[in-house]
């Protein structure tokens, strides 16, 4: 119950409480990166290192050279992917390492 007796849903509550540590950036970094491996699919797994999000822009460090190039060159499609799955315009780059 909130303190003037009504109740809320727990997300609602734990919204509130993401937001007043401070932590939306965090939770919404996790969220590109879980996303962005859902997208990529399993097969992905094989090559990628990690992936990290930095000032809006996605870091994905690839393992092998011929698929960082194939990555690289579609990248404005990959990014259009990944911010429509989000719901919102949250990553303006993507780069392969």
């Amino acid at each position: 119950m909130s303190r003037s007796g009504t109740s809320r849903p727990l997300s609602e509550v734990l919204e509130a409480l993401i937001d007043r540590m401070n932590m939306r950036d965090r939770f919404d970094e996790a969220a590109v990166v879980d996303t962005w491996r859902e997208l990529a699919g399993p097969s992905a797994g094989d090559v990628m290192g990690g992936a990290w999000v930095r000032d809006r822009t996605l870091f994905v460090r690839i393992t092998s050279a011929a698929h960082r190039q194939e990555m690289h060159l579609n990248r404005s499609r990959w990014r259009d992917r990944l911010n429509e799955r989000l719901g919102s315009a949250r990553i303006e780059e993507i780069v392969f390492r």
